[in-house]
């Protein structure tokens, strides 16, 4: 290998290492809905080699009727980040993504990941109900139940919010939201007729039936996912290895940042890197109390500048 080849393969190695820890620190900082943008993207890269050698996505689907359930019970949750192709996969993250924003903008990431989770549960279960109804044998892969929940809990808490669309304009969420729902029942008028065009509609319209119902309740002061929640924290807590003892942990490095002394502390790269988003952070909420004022800042927003001031 010549001293060019040598300095190329060099540079690629480390334009690579900076790629990978690039999505690492996106993934360990992004909100709730980039993990599960980086969940669905890992899922169907590691499905479509996996299926290359076996029918994984076929164990990983919610299958066409209850009796087949019972020897997939997993599928209700597995089916969520299974999809038939790129197509499929990118237009569920383009909608997770921006509403997903909107979502963490006025609620929190617990609310979102049970809204997320049960949505595409109801969708899984309507589905299967019609498919029982009409004899229906088709299978169900795609997180769209669940996106579907997402998109008509955030139009239903703030209908009058107005998204920015490319040739359109400002759009309110409720026209976003009917939109898509005229699409769904035309879909499901077709699937009637014997015209199916391979889309789960009654999915769709399952998951968007929980969203508008935690929409409405979310508005009243009801959170009908907090049980939900209270059973993902106890679980949680049962899986999580117990420590004895409850000795201070941390330790201060270079720069006076603070790990504890199991961690790798954060290199100099690291910090900066996160003391950039937290400035950036602190700016876009600057821009938004100069333009609309102290009020129209999300719960979120206030609770950090408040943290900020300690």
């Amino acid at each position: 290998m010549t001293v060019y080849q040598q300095k190329q393969h060099n540079i690629f190695n480390i334009n690579k290492l900076s790629i990978i820890n690039e999505i690492k620190r996106s993934f360990k900082k992004g909100e709730i809905y980039t993990k599960l943008i980086y969940i669905n993207i890992g899922a169907f890269v590691a499905v479509f080699f996996l299926s290359l050698f076996f029918p994984i996505d076929e164990w990983l689907s919610v299958p066409g009727n209850f009796k087949k359930l019972i020897y997939r019970p997993w599928s209700p949750i597995s089916y969520m980040f299974v999809h038939g192709g790129f197509i499929h996969l990118l237009s569920n993250v383009l909608w997770l993504y921006w509403f997903g924003k909107l979502f963490i903008n006025y609620l929190n990431r617990k609310q979102f990941l049970a809204v997320y989770l049960l949505g595409g549960i109801v969708g899984a279960f309507l589905h299967l109900l019609v498919n029982e109804l009409t004899g229906g044998q088709a299978g169900l892969i795609g997180a769209s139940g669940a996106v579907m929940a997402i998109v008509f809990a955030v139009s239903a808490y703030k209908p009058d919010h107005k998204m920015y669309l490319v040739f359109i304009g400002a759009v309110k969420l409720k026209y976003i939201a009917l939109v898509a729902f005229v699409i769904d029942l035309m879909g499901v008028a077709s699937d009637l007729k014997g015209l199916s065009d391979g889309v789960a509609h009654f999915a769709h319209l399952g998951g968007a039936g929980f969203g508008l119902w935690f929409g409405y309740e979310i508005r009243k002061g009801k959170d009908i996912t907090k049980s939900f929640n209270l059973f993902l924290d106890t679980l949680v807590t049962m899986l999580k290895p117990k420590h004895k003892g409850h000795k201070n942990n941390m330790k201060v490095t270079k720069n006076n940042k603070f790990t504890r002394k199991n961690e790798v502390p954060r290199s100099d790269m690291e910090y900066n890197a996160s003391k950039a988003d937290d400035q950036e952070e602190l700016n876009r909420i600057l821009d938004q109390i100069s333009k609309s004022g102290y009020d129209s800042l999300s719960k979120k927003d206030k609770n950090y500048l408040f943290n900020r001031k300690k």
